[in-house]
């Protein structure tokens, strides 16, 4: 049986780091990629895991240069697990980005970046790979409770019920959620968001998205037996939160793994601590 190869992008620091090192000691004889922007980076994140997991570990662990927003890296990293593996097994879309919340940049600029790389990225480069998936595989976006558009942790986000239904179609498409994501980016240029039945937060926005991405892909990825699900991985001491989380990176990986992983695992849902939440 051909060994099962994984791919997490983001997979040098924080929660991606903590992910493809669980995987390394879960997993018997599987590949796992871990992507980042700058090859320096990806190699001493692999080195770090081979030496913390020493005999622990039992997969190959590699490290692949890839930047989501730039289709020439992923087509590149496309054509790669082909030639190498046939394919692969499964996705975990982990990296994302935020502003601190005492950033500077304009709204616009704000939103320009943060939903570059959270939504069009994790739809670029899972534009190359999900066609890639085999049967029984699995993708994995790793979103946030920040992206829940009704009530939930995130009391104070506030959307229209004309947004809400849009991204809450059961048959959306990418289209409707482009407009949704460049409707608030021209909206944060003219300062009228709340007007316009969206938050402040760019952050929020893009993880709304994404998460309307995850049950898109779902619905468009189930007749090849290939399970989709978002997940937030919880408040996290990484470098994203300024180490404020509560949680550890192993903590917050926990919930990723068990969706890559577990034959149990559900299919098209928004995940938080192994459970199904509404969003």
């Amino acid at each position: 049986m051909a060994a099962r190869v994984f791919v997490v992008t983001g997979g040098n620091r924080g929660i991606g780091y903590a992910i493809v090192k669980g995987l390394a000691e879960k997993e018997t004889n599987a590949v796992v990629y871990l992507t980042a922007r700058k090859s320096s980076e990806g190699e001493e994140a692999v080195q770090k895991i081979k030496e913390e997991l020493g005999a622990k570990l039992k997969s190959d662990v590699r490290a692949v240069a890839v930047d989501i927003t730039d289709a020439a890296t992923g087509k590149k990293l496309a054509e790669y697990l082909k030639a190498e593996h046939g394919g692969l097994d499964v996705l975990i879309n982990n990296a994302g980005f935020a502003f601190k919340n005492d950033a500077t940049e304009s709204p616009f600029h704000q939103a320009e970046v943060t939903i570059g790389i959270n939504y069009y990225g994790t739809k670029l480069i899972s534009s190359f790979l999900t066609p890639l998936i085999r049967t029984n595989g699995r993708v994995v976006n790793v979103c946030s409770q920040a992206g829940v558009m009704k009530g939930g942790m995130m009391m104070t986000v506030k959307y229209s019920d004309e947004n809400i239904a849009k991204l809450h179609d059961p048959n959306v498409t990418e289209q409707t959620i482009d407009d949704f994501v460049e409707k608030y980016k021209v909206l944060a240029q003219e300062n009228r968001r709340k007007e316009g039945g969206y938050p402040e937060s760019a952050y929020c926005v893009s993880k709304a998205a994404e998460i309307a991405l995850t049950m898109m892909q779902a619905r468009e990825l189930k007749a090849k037996g290939i399970k989709v699900n978002a997940c937030c991985p919880g408040y996290v001491s990484t470098g994203m939160t300024s180490y404020k989380g509560q949680l550890t990176v192993e903590e917050g990986a926990d919930t990723p793994i068990f969706l890559a992983t577990d034959p149990n695992a559900p299919d098209g849902k928004f995940v938080y601590q192994r459970k199904e939440i509404s969003w």
